[in-house]
């Protein structure tokens, strides 16, 4: 329900602002000055020590971004990552029985399953080569950042039963969370239509991060894990844009 009421929010807004400025701004022949919203998925490919962790995952992010009339682009973003491929599984050996199992306070067996969890923010600047666009505010783009990354392995049992090894503090030591600085590269191409109502982008990153392990003890291994990692991903973007186009005026001074 929640879910449905966020993208009417958003289809709802880009009717409004369509309407505000539709007849308002010349999108084909002006170079415009404006701010953007995007809306983002991705799929993603992971590489060096993000690999040994991680298969392919997924994520859903957002924008906000300044475009300038000499087409420099800046601003921030965040997205959440997530998936279900996870090969780092050992960490629970010493708590589940036969067939990965884990036993549950009633004495039952509680079914395991393993995800990825994630999530980066980052702001960086960029610009739109509009000489190769189809329209003087749209083409190709090159987009630099720099920011933070956070993941970690995520436990989910049976619905109704209770683990006492993974509640609370006790799942905080396994779970890997793993965090630090990221840097990042985009090429993609940014589409404005002539009539404002079509507006997209599609991208391919490239990013790496250089994290170390956030917690300060594991517990199936009984030692601080110090490893320095790199944790690196190739994505795949595609998104939606939301321009913000100033309402040109409609007094007019005569002297």
């Amino acid at each position: 329900m929640k879910l449905n009421r966020f993208l009417a929010l958003i289809l709802l807004f880009m009717a409004v602002n369509t309407a505000n400025i539709k007849a308002q701004v010349n999108v084909k022949d002006s170079v415009l000055k404006f701010t953007m919203v995007h809306v983002t998925a991705s799929l993603n490919t992971p590489q060096a020590d993000f690999r040994d962790r991680f298969g392919f995952f997924s994520g859903i992010g957002i924008s906000a971004l300044r475009k300038t009339k000499s087409s420099l682009l800046w601003g921030a973003s965040a997205e959440f990552l997530f998936g279900g491929q996870v090969k780092e599984r050992n960490m629970l050996d010493s708590i589940t029985v036969e067939d990965g199992f884990l036993v549950s306070t009633d004495g039952t067996l509680s079914d395991l399953r393993f995800s990825m969890r994630g999530l980066s923010a980052s702001v960086g600047i960029g610009k739109i080569f509009n000489r190769w666009g189809h329209n003087v505010n749209s083409g190709p783009f090159l987009f630099l950042k720099a920011g933070y990354l956070e993941h970690k392995i995520n436990f989910e049992t049976d619905r109704g039963t209770t683990v006492p090894s993974l509640e609370g503090d006790y799942k905080k030591g396994y779970d890997r969370l793993t965090g630090g600085i990221l840097s990042g590269a985009s090429v993609g191409y940014q589409y404005f239509s002539n009539n404002t109502l079509v507006n997209f982008f599609v991208k391919v990153d490239y990013q790496v991060a250089f994290t170390k392990n956030l917690r300060k003890w594991n517990f199936d291994s009984l030692v601080p894990d110090t490893k320095q990692r790199t944790d690196s991903w190739m994505s795949i973007s595609f998104g939606w844009t939301l321009p913000i186009y100033r309402k040109a005026a409609t007094d007019y001074f005569y002297f």
